[in-house]
């Protein structure tokens, strides 16, 4: 029940006492039967749970003296207002009423133990000196370890016990949680240790044991007050001095000059500071400092020195969210030249998608601004990008917001810079984009100023490394030689000039002369190729279904077949015959043999119908070679006996025959019989002539 009444108390107290040194109730109290159930700010642990090297557990919060001195002045701060404001005495300080938050503060709590210095009539409060129960939770009893002698001794209700109070604590933050005096909650041991020094104080700082001098001590009045302990030498040190001029309550009375002048000092003492005070304390005063964009140029130098040591995920909670904004802030122009100088920091402590999105229009407003420092400055980190985001974004959005500026321009010094940029872009930008979009670009270059010329000229050269012989031939090549013509070049430049149209013109010389040397062996061995598929006869003309029998792999027997009768007309044949020759015509009469039988496969040939020219040959020889048909012979013809007829006898009457360019055109197309039977007769044979 006691221990309800003590949480209670406390309870009530916190949510009337509202200072920034004060533990922060955010919920009000809400009481059933069983429990009580209030909200505080968030916190990270009791000092006790901090202190290092206590060995109860590990340490949640790296305290160094600078922490340390920083936490006790915030306790003299909430003590100050207790005891001037509030008129109370806390009478219970010690590590556990003292708690940590989530921004590093010390925080004084346990409140549900202290005493007003008045009481409802205006008299004095009088002390009763309490009883120690080991039976009772130590947190909702006093600590007879860090209790001021004169509770015990003079039974007097004072301020400045607190203060004896606050050296013991400070004294355990540097002992590894031990107090100077143990008194195991007997009223006699605190009595008996009231006049014993301090036990090993030579180990400690000598500002410190002076310190502990003042507070530990049996005489009250000897005691610093809350508002007079921060002049002591322990806590002037140049980072307390930074810190407290760091205070929201403090740093908002300055002057801008002032403000300032404190940015641009910070930079040098921050590596005094530990990186949890850093990120805990500094960090968020810089940020809501931030607001004022005059400030920007001075505050984000001290930014990014402490995010270079957070994490890529509490740098997008912390620090991205606030910097966002500034991105599209254009004036004045220190504020985006600082961030252009730290994007290789904001690229690593992002993700790619988040970079992507959030943090490069950085680079593209900065691309837009009207000072000249600013274009130049994002052109210079441009080369870096190329190599780490895509080429979606290169080739669609960087290189074509590059070009604008190239092309919007009237700076030497930017034009110089655009050019540069887009020697680097050359080694990612495609064949496409190099030769329809790069090269139509600086084509409109008028200006003959060297330093543009020559910057035109490297990225030319690059370009002639990348494309096509045709490219260079036609677009690269003409434009260097317009430009090698420029009235300011130097004799040195011009000759720069020249060493390159000779590499590029070198380089298309002999590619082309390779493309013209395997174009011609393609063509030679094309022509060789027909030339060889000249020579195969042309397709036998055979039966349909022998032919479509032995494509299925299979043998078909194809039907009997006789060939069909061939007639040729011949002229009369004058031969010349040497020694008594005679000249004459001689007709040939061929009958066919019996046919074969029908196992032999037999062809039926077509029938032809050939004229000679009517005027005669001339011969050397006495006989004539018998023409060739055209066709294949059949693979078995029936055997011809032919009877020879006198030499003398009567020539053959036929039709004058026409022209000698028509002599081997058939009169008619070939009929072949698929179908035929009937074996060859006489009259089949009648105008054939086996000497034609």
């Amino acid at each position: 029940m006691e221990k309800m009444l003590i949480a209670a108390l406390q309870a009530s107290a916190l949510s009337r006492l509202r200072h920034p040194s004060i533990l922060e109730m955010v919920e009000p109290l809400e009481e059933t039967r069983s429990e009580l159930t209030f909200a505080t700010e968030p916190i990270i642990c009791a000092l006790e749970s901090a202190i290092p090297g206590a060995g109860r557990h590990a340490s949640l919060v790296e305290l160094d003296e600078i922490e340390i001195q920083k936490g006790v002045l915030q306790i003299c701060k909430g003590l100050s207002f207790l005891h001037s404001s509030a008129k109370l005495i806390h009478s219970n300080i010690n590590p556990e009423s003292i708690v940590i938050n989530s921004a590093g503060d010390w925080k004084v709590s346990g409140l549900g133990l202290t005493i007003p210095l008045l009481n409802s009539d205006g008299q004095p409060t009088r002390w009763e000196f309490p009883t120690f129960d080991s039976r009772v939770p130590a947190y909702i009893q006093r600590s007879f370890d860090y209790m001021a002698p004169e509770y015990a001794l003079d039974e007097q209700l004072l301020t400045a016990s607190d203060m004896y109070s606050l050296g013991c604590l400070l004294y355990a933050v540097h002992c590894k949680g031990s107090p100077p005096f143990k008194t195991r909650g007997s009223l006699s041991g605190l009595r008996d240790n009231a006049g014993k020094p301090i036990p090993s104080l030579e180990r400690l700082d000598p500002d410190l044991q002076s310190l502990l001098r003042l507070l530990i001590t049996r005489h009250a009045a000897e005691r610093p007050t809350p508002s007079s302990l921060p002049t002591l030498p322990f806590f002037n040190s140049l980072p307390i001095s930074t810190l407290n001029f760091l205070d929201r309550t403090n740093f908002t009375t300055k002057t801008r000059e002032e403000k300032i002048s404190f940015m641009k000092g910070l930079t040098s003492v921050l590596d005094r500071f530990s990186e949890g005070l850093r990120t805990r304390k500094i960090l968020p005063s810089l940020l809501e400092e931030m607001k004022d964009t005059h400030l920007l140029p001075y505050i984000l130098p001290n930014v990014f020195a402490i995010s270079n040591a957070l994490s890529p995920q509490q740098f997008a909670n912390l620090v991205l969210p606030s910097l966002k904004p500034l991105f599209a802030v254009k004036e004045p122009p220190q504020n985006m030249l600082t961030l252009l100088d730290n994007l290789k920091l904001l690229q690593e402590k992002t993700e790619k998608k988040v970079f992507r999105t959030q943090v490069l229009p950085l680079v593209y407003n900065a691309l837009e601004s009207e000072h000249t420092v600013v274009q130049e400055r994002a052109l210079a980190v441009v080369p870096d990008l190329c190599e780490t985001i895509d080429y979606a974004e290169i080739q669609g959005v960087m290189f074509p917001r590059v070009a604008l500026v190239f092309t919007k321009t009237r700076v030497l010094s930017v034009k110089v810079a655009t050019l540069a940029t887009f020697l680097v872009m050359v080694k990612t930008l495609d064949q496409t984009s190099l030769t329809q979009k790069l090269v139509p670009l600086l084509s409109k270059i008028r200006t003959k100023e060297p330093a543009v010329m020559m910057a035109t000229l490297s990225v030319q050269e690059a370009m002639g490394s990348k494309v096509d012989r045709e490219a260079v031939a036609t677009l690269v090549l003409p434009q260097l030689w317009a430009m090698s013509m420029g009235p300011l070049l130097n004799v040195e430049q011009f000759q720069r000039f020249m060493a390159v149209i000779r590499k590029l013109g070198d380089r298309v010389e002999a590619e082309h002369n390779q493309f013209l040397r395997d174009s011609q062996r393609i063509e030679d061995k094309s022509a060789t190729q027909t030339t060889n598929g000249s020579a195969i006869p042309s397709a036998v003309n055979m039966d349909f279904e022998s032919l479509v029998g032995r494509a299925n792999g299979t043998s078909v027997a194809p039907p009997l077949a006789t060939t069909t009768p061939m007639s040729f007309s011949t002229p009369p044949l004058q031969p010349t015959m040497t020694g008594g020759s005679v000249q004459s015509t001689s007709s040939y009469t061929m009958t066919p043999a019996k046919p074969q039988a029908p196992s032999q496969p037999s062809y039926g040939g077509p029938n032809y119908n050939i004229s000679l020219p009517s005027a005669p040959f001339g011969a050397s020889s006495s006989g004539m070679a018998p023409m060739q048909p055209s066709t294949p012979v059949a693979p078995s013809l029936p055997a011809f006996n032919a009877s020879s007829p006198p030499l003398f006898a009567q020539p053959m009457s036929a039709t004058p025959p026409p022209g000698l360019g028509s002599m081997l055109t058939p009169s008619r197309p070939a009929q072949p019989t698929w179908n035929a039977q009937k074996p060859p007769g006489k009259d089949a044979w009648g105008d054939f002539d086996p000497l034609a």
